[in-house]
């Protein structure tokens, strides 16, 4: 059962264009907003026009040159404009396939597929735009006709749906609004420099205007928008969000406008992750996530895989049961150690003192500004180095399995590591804290194509020493 080679379908175009826009939109703004200082509009306009037209017909030649075909143990992409290329990807270097289809794709019963392998690419070597929502099912055939059949029966225990409650739980906790926050000051950092002195003018004289008490108002009705925002983009991209574990595979099938669905083979998983948010901490409640071998282009804000969104904490272990049951699943209580506390707090204070500082000489004709400065400095520089003081522990479970807990700024991470997919680890320690037998315990995995690490810092020696022996031995 193999296809002679075929191109994508029309509607890719559409996409291709969309991808080329997102790539020259921010260029072509700075562009505009520069040129118009020393050139006309209708100059202007006649450029852009131009360069849209250019961008038009190239996407035009790249979707005629572009065909894919499927083989009996290979499939085989041919694309390029001026430099031609042909991609071959035996099935059995195949790692995950994940489709995505958006809701204009459904009605012609199409959507996007990508198609990994171990590769160090970063990004999926296949990515196919607009294909016949069949052909998945057609690879897999082929992939699976000489090993293990698949089996398309979803027994009960084996499936999780995520239920409106809990997908509520989920997006009103989470802290991705951060992330909203930091992209868009990135956006300004890339126009800043085109945007006119006379704006900032403007702005300037209206807000000497308005009271200190109004600016703060309107900076935390500006935070709630994008709290807001944030909330209604999980929602739209967790959206019947299911879990299904069959034939050592985990297929995850989540979202509203886009429905994507990733199959993860569960021998490709580096670590399992369970973390809690500081507001999911007093509620009790859990995300899990997979770090994998990945290509994936997933957004940096998710570039480890949730298989659970939210999760009674109580219940992570019955959950890691029923889908993981190769994760030894135990309680890890940290060692209560003097030192490791006063070198968190040590480090924070080292930051507090010259960060404050320099705030407090900022506003220091506003007594409120540097009592609301003070406040949210020892906030976010104590409260972390007091939970990652008390969270950090590293043990291992048995010969085969590590576990982890640390805290990242204000998230509690368990991490379940198998030694089989440590690369290595590394012990860091000064001269002062030799004298204290205290040292640093470092971690490093592969996770997508590049390393990850995974540390705890300020235990106790003899408990790094354990952790290197458990590695070193076969």
């Amino acid at each position: 059962m193999t296809s002679k080679p075929k191109r994508l379908h029309p509607i890719s175009l559409l996409i291709f264009t969309y991808e080329s826009i997102k790539q020259i939109i921010f260029p072509l703004i700075i562009f505009i907003l520069g040129f118009s200082r020393i050139s006309s509009i209708a100059w202007l306009i006649v450029i852009v026009v131009a360069l849209v037209i250019i961008n038009l017909i190239w996407d035009i030649m790249d979707y005629f040159m572009f065909t894919y075909q499927i083989l009996e143990s290979e499939v085989v992409i041919r694309s390029g404009v001026l430099v031609k290329k042909v991609n071959h990807v035996p099935f059995d270097r195949i790692q995950n396939i994940t489709t995505n289809q958006w809701f204009f794709l459904k009605p012609f019963g199409l959507e996007e597929l990508e198609i990994e392998t171990a590769g160090q690419s970063n990004k999926a070597e296949v990515e196919l735009k607009a294909v016949p929502d069949t052909l998945k099912k057609e690879i897999d055939l082929l992939r699976y006709k000489k090993g293990t059949t698949i089996n398309n029966a979803q027994t009960e225990e084996n499936v999780y749906t995520i239920s409106w409650p809990d997908l509520w739980k989920f997006s009103l906790t989470s802290p991705a609004y951060f992330s909203a926050l930091l992209a868009v000051l990135a956006l300004y950092g890339k126009v800043k420099d085109a945007i006119k002195q006379n704006v900032y003018q403007n702005i300037a004289d209206r807000m000497t205007h308005l009271g200190f008490l109004i600016l703060i108002i309107v900076s935390l009705i500006v935070l709630f928008v994008f709290y807001l925002g944030s909330v209604a983009i999980l929602i739209l991209k967790y959206y019947h969000f299911q879990l299904l574990e069959n034939d050592g595979r985990l297929q995850i099938t989540r979202g509203l406008f886009q429905i994507r669905k990733t199959v993860i083979s569960i021998k490709r998983i580096q670590t399992v992750i369970v973390k809690q948010p500081l507001l999911r901490t007093f509620l009790g409640i859990s995300t899990i996530q997979l770090v994998i071998i990945s290509n994936s282009k997933e957004g940096e804000t998710e570039k480890d895989i949730v298989i659970m969104p939210v999760i009674a904490t109580k219940k992570v272990g019955e959950f890691l049961q029923q889908f993981l049951p190769q994760i030894p699943v135990k309680e890890i209580e940290p060692k209560l150690n003097k030192w490791t506390y006063y070198y968190e707090l040590r480090n924070a204070t080292l930051w507090a003192i010259p960060t404050l500082g320099c705030l407090i000489w900022i506003g220091y004709s506003n007594f409120w500004f540097i009592i609301m400065i003070i406040i949210l400095g020892l906030f976010l520089l104590f409260v972390p180095a007091f939970l990652s003081a008390k969270r950090s522990k590293v043990q291992y479970v048995n010969k085969e399995f590590l576990m982890l807990q640390n805290n990242k700024f204000m998230i509690k991470q368990v991490i379940y590591i198998p030694k089989s997919r440590i690369q290595y680890i590394e012990k860091r320690s000064s001269i002062w804290l030799e004298q204290k037998s205290i040292a640093s315990l470092l971690i490093y995995i592969r996770s997508g194509n590049s390393k990850r690490t995974f540390n705890v810092n300020y235990q106790a020696e003899e408990d790094i020493s354990e952790i290197i022996t458990w590695y070193s031995e076969k």
